[in-house]
């Protein structure tokens, strides 16, 4: 008898028996991957642990409980089973996903010389054991939409994911862990409990402009609900409902089209969290998982940890990055969730957000996720970013297929708010406002909201407002801005006066109201959202003002700076209209066509079935230095814990809400300042008496740097 896994201390009769193993993991995926190939995961679950029949690995197992973990120096049990798939060419699919289940996804020119290497290994199975039964099933046909490359290579990671997934809940489940079972609320449950509340909110409401539109907008989702699944654009004005509406469309077009969940994917985790309250307010605790890294540890529920990888439950909220970077990794650890992306209704929020760098294949990934995964998707947002393919252009701007808008008539929609605010537009040519003089109009408003460009700008324009002005930027951890921000909320909700000076981290989805925006000169999709954050209930009796400035320093080099120059084209036009549809199709269309959206090369990587390669090229935003703890609230505490027990996975994930990232050059200079201190190898932390991070500005100082004398008194 064979044995996949053990228990020092159990009795061999009670070990995990290979055969039902291997039997019960090919079921599970099998059932994971039943709309894009069953009987493909049924062999990927049947095969993958073939090597485990080697009488090398069940010596060890008996006397190494954790042989199971493949890992270098212990015995290989991955690649016979992969070898097993590759009697024939066309049992590849199967070998890189096989081969992959421990150590990630390979290169393919890595995987067919281990494969070359260690061939000897399937011989070494069958002579420990190996079931012919199990060596007799014959590989089915491919599916005829895998033929194509692209379709192949994002293929292999959905059947990696039903297997690992499969693999790893087996396994749990045989070592008895706590918390991998939890009931899971029916989506006609969830419809319920939305429909109520929207009863409560649309009674309660008063018959403001906005509400009314927020009405239609809620209208126009229930009617397309009943449409065939596939791709969908929900172009609303900022402040349109569109979370609590897209939510209702994602339930009913799910219910009605018998789908099995709904993701929420949004670009930032300062939006995630107001969300995700939001739904929680809706569907009650327990139901709403959030993933993302500034998750904190210490709240975070068994649920939350089990469906963090792999995503089974009704309702997830998670960012852009997590989405796509799982999409294409070749880790296991990041892929399992994938199949469950497969049969559900996909929302997008924010989608002018895309990074232009990586459109084609961002936009190829979802097109196959529409065509071949039944997942319906939904780009939300007030700033359309022309995402249907376009052919007249050279060369032709990659795009999602088969787009169709929810709202009947967009731009109606954003007539119907157009007197929330005044829009005024800095004069051509004119000579770029001081900042001085930009700060004394500031203090002329006592509710105002500044959005500038620069990170440097925003503190020093904050400095020169004066008073108590707050300070938003990613020079402040993320559990510091958002203190800040129920602060500035609080304020506006008591009408008391309160300045605001951010950069454009304050623009997607931050649902804050001012009477008073002043916005630097930007991207057309930057100008409207800041607009959007003025008189956004259309509650004032006046309508707000909206003023756009030539700020005095040019915004940073690449996509911003272009975005810049995309608006500036505009307003010499003529045709800078912030609360037009059409303005964002022709600033997206002439953006999309002066950038490389495939800039690093991914879909060269993916073509040619490199999968570590396209996980080290894919990144959604790239690192801009390193990570410093700043000592604001509990992170003093989660850094000493961190120097105690070490960076293990929980610890790491404590940390994450209060690290700011600095340049190299800022690094050098505050180490070689003794400012900083490195913790455990993998973060900076400040060292006790310099004062480099304050309450107003996040990380921020003047050099010299120098301790503060009374911290060396005992």
């Amino acid at each position: 008898m064979a044995f996949a896994h053990s228990i020092a201390g159990m009795p061999v009769e009670e070990w995990h028996d290979l055969e039902t193993h291997l039997r019960d993991t090919a079921c599970a995926a099998a059932r994971f991957a039943a709309c894009y190939g069953a009987r493909w995961a049924y062999l990927a679950g049947l095969w993958h642990d073939a090597g485990k029949y080697s009488r090398e690995f069940q010596r060890m197992i008996g006397v190494d409980s954790t042989a199971y973990c493949e890992s270098p120096g212990r015995v290989d049990h991955s690649t016979a089973g992969a070898l097993l798939a590759t009697r024939t060419s066309a049992g590849l699919p199967l070998a890189f996903v096989i081969a992959g289940h421990h150590a990630g996804l390979a290169n393919k020119v890595n995987l067919v010389g281990r494969l070359t290497r260690k061939k000897d290994l399937l011989e070494l199975a069958r002579a420990g054991g190996l079931p012919t039964e199990i060596q007799i099933e014959v590989l089915p046909s491919l599916p005829p939409w895998v033929r194509d490359e692209m379709a192949a290579e994002l293929w292999m990671r959905f059947l990696y994911s039903a297997l690992v997934d499969a693999d790893f809940l087996d396994t749990e489940k045989f070592y008895k862990k706590e918390g991998r079972s939890m009931p899971q609320a029916a989506l006609p449950d969830l419809q319920r409990l939305l429909d109520a509340h929207l009863e409560t909110v649309t009674t309660a409401a008063n018959c403001s402009a906005v509400n009314k539109m927020r009405a239609r907008v809620l209208g126009y989702c229930r009617i397309a609900a009943e449409w065939m699944p596939g791709n969908f654009t929900l172009t609303v004005p900022t402040g349109g409902g569109k979370t609590l509406a897209s939510m209702a469309f994602a339930l009913d077009h799910a219910i009605r089209h018998n789908l099995r969940r709904v993701i929420v994917v949004l670009p930032f985790t300062s939006i995630i969290e107001q969300s995700a309250k939001t739904y929680r307010e809706v569907f009650g605790e327990g139901v709403v998982i959030e993933h993302h890294s500034n998750l904190d540890p210490e709240r975070e529920t068994p649920q939350n940890r089990l469906a963090s990888e792999n995503w089974d439950a009704p309702v997830i909220v998670t960012t852009s990055v997590q989405f796509f970077e799982s999409l294409f990794s070749n880790r296991s650890s990041r892929c399992r969730k994938l199949h469950n992306v497969a049969e559900s209704v996909v929302v997008f929020d924010e989608v002018q957000t895309f990074p232009a760098e990586l459109l084609a294949p961002i936009t190829d990934v979802l097109n196959q996720l529409s065509e071949h995964y039944c997942t319906t998707q939904v780009f939300c947002t007030a700033t359309q970013p022309a995402l249907g393919p376009r052919s007249d252009t050279v060369p032709p701007t990659p795009g999602v297929r088969g787009l169709r808008e929810i709202v009947a008539d967009p731009p109606r929609e954003f007539d119907a708010v157009r007197d929330r605010y005044v829009v005024q537009l800095p004069e051509i040519d004119k000579p770029a406002v001081a900042w001085e003089d930009l700060a004394g109009q500031v203090r002329a408003h006592p509710r105002v909201l500044v959005v500038v460009n620069r990170r440097d700008d925003a503190a020093l324009l904050a400095r020169l407002v004066g008073g108590r002005a707050f300070h938003l930027s990613a020079r402040m951890c993320a559990a510091h801005r958002k203190d800040v921000l129920e602060r500035i909320r609080d304020l506006l909700k008591s009408m008391e006066p309160c300045r605001v000076v951010s950069t454009q981290l304050i623009e997607a989805g931050v649902d804050i109201d001012f009477p008073v925006v002043f916005r630097a000169m930007a991207g057309a999709d930057s100008l409207a959202q800041a607009a959007g954050r003025c008189n956004r209930e259309g509650r004032n009796a006046e309508p707000g003002i909206f003023n756009v400035f030539t700020p005095p320093t040019a915004p940073p080099r690449g996509i911003l700076r272009l975005g810049y120059q995309e608006a500036e084209i505009l307003l010499r036009a003529g045709q800078l209209d912030l609360l037009s549809p059409q303005t964002f199709t022709r600033y997206f269309e002439s953006f999309y066509n002066k950038c490389d959206h495939d800039a690093k090369g991914v879909n060269q990587a993916r073509g040619s079935f490199n999968f570590e390669d396209t996980a080290r090229l894919f990144h959604m935003i790239e690192d801009a230095g390193q990570p410093v703890a700043a000592p604001y609230g509990q992170g003093p505490d989660r850094v000493e814990r961190l120097r105690r027990e070490g960076p293990t996975r929980r610890n790491l994930r404590a940390l994450q809400p209060f690290l700011v990232n600095l340049y190299a050059g800022e690094i050098g200079k505050l180490a070689a300042a003794g400012a900083i201190e490195r913790v455990q190898d993998v973060v900076w932390s400040v060292v006790s008496g310099y004062e480099i991070y304050s309450e107003r500005l996040g990380f921020s100082w003047q050099e010299p740097l120098a301790a503060d004398p009374t911290s060396l008194i005992r």
